[in-house]
Formats: structure tokens, C-alpha cells, sequence
């Protein structure tokens, strides 16, 4: 893994401050029960927790709340310039890393955590292994990923937004997301020899809010390709987007899967 040079933007860039509002929008989604799992888990001072694909940082904040100044967290991205203010903090590194093709430190982590992930990875049983890798006999192996079934399931009709959903994500699907990402996750976990238990979570969204908002620049993105493709034209994506600004509405999100697996051998992590 590589340090990443300090860097800082100095003009304003439309691309990045929609992609760092949909970072924080999925943050408000998901972060509860990520927060809730972790601290389940045990996580506490001394740990040495390694987050991949950090984003924005806000579980890395968390973890190095959780670790103390005698634990260390390394955050990786593939971009670290949103994780720049983290590096202030003394028990957290910002590394730049890509999963997909570059090493981890070998047994070096009690915990190594990845929220939304590997569902986007071309050879995800690699990736697996990496993690598994870096993890220290006994550590602790967190990954989150989704099942897309139930989005804009909701009260208001059983088609709610599903021409919606059945449009983006066919052609997220075409590009290499997959839409089954946290059954697969436990799959690989077993396959690669750990223990694992996996349960799900949803989230009930209200129209109009930040979590809403995640769901309406997710759409915006996928607009050009939607219409491109002739899924859906420019005024069922504008009154789709009305719907989901509209707070009468509420609909659940993906299924989070959590799969925790532990590898073998060792004492309790953090010590």
C-alpha cells in the first residue's frame, strides 16, 4: 500500500461535489447499523482496523472513536483526497489501494471492514483473499454488501418506482454490479475456509430526506444511460424524481448484508 501525497482542491468541481454528496447521502442510509454491528463486535482500544474503500470517512471516524490513541485504523480509497482531514487524526493512516490488484499488509488487522465493495469487483474471490490475508489468526473479517430486490418496495402501490429500479440496476447489472453482492459475500467467505454467520437490514426512507437524496442523485447519474437505451424517457425520470422528493412517500432501500467471519487461530483481537 502506497501513503497518498497531501492534496487539496481549489476550484469548484461539479463532478466532485455530487460524488461527495452521494458518499454522504449513503453514509445517512447506512452508517447507523454499521455503527451498531462494529460496536457489537467488541471493537475497542488497541484494535488495529483496516476500512477499505472509506469514501468520505465516516466509519473511519467511528473506528478510530472505537480503537483509541493505542489502536490504529488504516482507511484506503482509490481516492484519499475526501479522507484528508482523517490523516490529523494520530491513530488513523490514509493509504491509497486498490483491491483489485495490490497487496495488504499480511496478518497485520484484527478487523478488516468493506461496506459496498466487492459487489463492484471483477474477481471478487481475489479480493476475498487479500482481505483474508491481512487479517491476524483470530481477526475479524466484516463485509457489507446488498441485495437489490427490495428497493422502492412500498405502501403507495405494489409498481412503486419498480420501472425505476428495473432499469438502473439492468443496466448496473450489464456493467459488472451484482445485484445478489451479500449472498455472494458470505459464499466467498465460506469458501475460503473462515466461519461466517450473515443477517440483513433495510432502511424505511422518507421522501425528501438525505436518504432520499441518495436515491435521486443515484437516478440523476443513471439518466443518461436510461434514456440512451430507450428504458425510460426524460419526463418518467423527472416525475419519478418528484416522487421520490415527495415526503408523503416512503420506501424500504436494498437489504444490507452483513457477513462476520473469523479467522482461525489466535487470541481476542486487540490483544
Amino acid at each position: 500500500m502506497t501513503s497518498a501525497p497531501a492534496q487539496q482542491k481549489y476550484v469548484f468541481d461539479p463532478v466532485w461535489e455530487k460524488e461527495t454528496e452521494r458518499l454522504r447521502t449513503n453514509e445517512a442510509i447506512w452508517d447507523p447499523g454499521t455503527v451498531e454491528r462494529l460496536t457489537a463486535l467488541g471493537v475497542g482500544p488497541g484494535w488495529h482496523c483496516l476500512e477499505i474503500g472509506a469514501g468520505s470517512g465516516s466509519v473511519v471516524r467511528r473506528l478510530a472513536d472505537l480503537v483509541g490513541p493505542s489502536g490504529r485504523v488504516v482507511a484506503t480509497d482509490l481516492q484519499t483526497e475526501r479522507l484528508r482531514p482523517l490523516a490529523e487524526l494520530p491513530q488513523v493512516d490514509v493509504v491509497r489501494h486498490d483491491l483489485r490488484a495490490e497487496e495488504l499488509p499480511e496478518a497485520a488487522f484484527d478487523l478488516v471492514h468493506s461496506r459496498m465493495v466487492l459487489q463492484h469487483l471483477p474477481d471478487r474471490p481475489a479480493a476475498v483473499a487479500r482481505m483474508v490475508r491481512a487479517l491476524r489468526p483470530g481477526g475479524l473479517l466484516f463485509l457489507e454488501d446488498t441485495d437489490s430486490s427490495t428497493l422502492f418496495r412500498s405502501a403507495v402501490s405494489e409498481d412503486f418506482l419498480q420501472d425505476v429500479r428495473a432499469a438502473g440496476y439492468g443496466l448496473m447489472r450489464d456493467a459488472g454490479h451484482d445485484p445478489r453482492g451479500g449472498h455472494v459475500d458470505l459464499h466467498l467467505v465460506l469458501e475460503a475456509g473462515l466461519e461466517a454467520t450473515a443477517e440483513g437490514r433495510a432502511v424505511m426512507v422518507r421522501g425528501g430526506s438525505d436518504q432520499a437524496r441518495h436515491y435521486m442523485l443515484w437516478l440523476e447519474f443513471m439518466r443518461p444511460r436510461i434514456v440512451a437505451t430507450g428504458l425510460l424517457d426524460d419526463a418518467r425520470i423527472d416525475a419519478a424524481l418528484a416522487e421520490m422528493a415527495d415526503p408523503a412517500h416512503r420506501w424500504l432501500s436494498q437489504v444490507l448484508i452483513s457477513t462476520v467471519a473469523r479467522k482461525a487461530g489466535g487470541t481476542e483481537p486487540g490483544r
